[in-house]
Formats: C-alpha cells, structure tokens, sequence
C-alpha cells in the first residue's frame, strides 16, 4: 500500500512538472524564430542553446516584439546566469541596446535580483559583460516616452549602481565607467543617484566623497518646474534635506550628522541654505 501510494504521489509531482507554465517573457518570443532557443534558455539546457546557437547564430539578434529583449536579455530577466555565460561564450552582444526602452544590457545587470532572495546583490553578470566588452560609458542621455507610452527615464549603470551596492560601483568604475559624467537630461551625477540610494548609501556616498573627490559645491541635478518653467539647481545640501531624514536617536541620523559634519568641513555650508526640496 505505501508503494502504492508513493507511485501516486511520484506521478503527481510529474504531472506538475510537466504542466509548469512557460514564464511570460519566454512567451514573447512565440512568434519568431528564436523560441526554441528561448525556451532552451529559460530550462538551462546548455547543450540544446549551443547547438541551436551553432546553427543559426543569428538567433542571438532576433527581437521578441513585446519588450525588445534578445536571447541574452531574456537569460538576464530569467536570472539564468548559466545560460546568461553561455550565450556569452557563444558570441551574443555584451553592448546590446534594446530598441524600445534604449538601455544597455550591463544598465539592466544592474539591479537587485531575486534568486536567491528579493534584494539580492548579483555581480557576476555586470562582471562577465564587463569582461566580455560591454561599454560601461553608455548612457541614455535623456528620458523619453515609447510609442507604446511607457515613460524611461535617463540613466546609465554607474547612475543605477550607485543607488545599490558599492561593490557595483567600483567594478563598474575600475572597467572605466566616468563617475563625473553627467546626464544630459538633467544634468544629474552618479553622486546624486548614491544620495538617493537605498541601505548602502552612507558606505557609496562617503566613496564618492573620500575616495572620487567629487566635487560637493557643483550642482547635482537641474529641473525646470512647471509651470512657471523656472530652471532650478539642487545642490548637496538639498538631498541631504531630503533623502537623509532619520528619527533622531536612531543609527540613521547618527549617521547623518557625522556626513553632516563632514561636509561642513570641507566647506560645504548649511547655514541660511535656502532649500529647494
């Protein structure tokens, strides 16, 4: 009896594996000639990719319609990173722009990922795109709206990997990314993207101070405010005002008081500032 009830749970659990759904993304490219490769990368089927690869390495460019994503993008998306190195290693192109949102694959690698958690630091994909010739200079200079009327804002990767890990931060800038480049739509640093980070700010903010020795007197963004089209510069004191602003007696604002007087030290001065934020 207990083999038998075995056999049946056994072939349950088949049943379930043989019915899981195909991820959306893999979907996309339903329609195009790249499926079989796109399901071969969502399952890791390293043999099936190359072969399929070694076939028709043209596959490597095909566009599902829906997101503009490549093979090599989708590995990304997939958190694939088997596949990911594979594709690679089979030539597909580290500096591959996809065409409706303009951003660069090594901007997409940089982001929180969610194997093996939520919030996860992942640096073995900027790392292998870096590796492989991947620009880590290219920048969406400035936001835009897609036909389908999706808004994407002005980034690069030194600007997204400075609001998360400062590990990111000084791959990116040891394989050459210029961390005094500003964008053109806003006139925004990568400082200013460290000021507005997440856990990790004080540790990417205080690099940016101690180490790059940016500049904490300049300008960090420019915005035209509506509607009286008033051009209005924010400067570090604006920032630290708003995206630094703890509960007194917590870690936080005891953290934010040492920067404070850090900054004052180097002569930046938050007497009589007048904030614009």
């Amino acid at each position: 009896m207990k083999s038998y009830f075995k056999l049946v749970i056994f072939a349950i659990s088949m049943l379930v594996v043989g019915c899981k759904q195909e991820n959306r993304n893999v979907t996309f490219f339903k329609d195009t000639k790249a499926y079989d490769l796109a399901k071969a990368v969502e399952k890791e089927d390293l043999d099936k990719i190359e072969s399929i690869v070694q076939n028709d390495k043209k596959l490597l460019e095909v566009i599902d319609p829906v997101s503009g994503s490549n093979v090599l993008s989708l590995a990304l998306t997939l958190e694939n990173f088997e596949s990911f190195k594979k594709l690679l290693e089979l030539k597909a192109n580290p500096n591959f722009i996809n065409p409706l949102t303009k951003r660069s694959i090594l901007i997409d690698a940089c982001t929180f990922y969610n194997k093996p958690e939520p919030y996860t630091i992942d640096l073995r994909y900027i790392r292998l795109l870096l590796e492989k010739g991947a620009n880590p200079n290219y920048i969406l200079e400035n936001d835009f709206t897609d036909k389908e009327g999706n808004y994407h804002m002005a980034t690069s990767a030194l600007h997204e990997a400075s609001a998360l890990d400062l590990g990111m931060v000084k791959i990116l800038i040891k394989a050459g990314a210029n961390p005094y480049k500003k964008l053109e739509q806003n006139q925004s640093t990568p400082f200013s993207s460290a000021l507005k980070g997440f856990k990790n700010k004080f540790e990417i903010t205080n690099y940016y101070i101690d180490s790059l020795n940016v500049d904490l007197k300049e300008p960090l963004g420019i915005v035209n405010r509506q509607p009286s089209n008033e051009l209005v510069e924010f400067y570090i004191q604006d920032y630290i005002n708003k995206f630094f602003s703890y509960e007194k007696g917590t870690e936080g604002y005891q953290k934010t008081q040492k920067l404070i007087e850090k900054l004052k030290n180097k002569g930046v001065n938050f007497n009589n500032y007048e904030y614009k934020m």
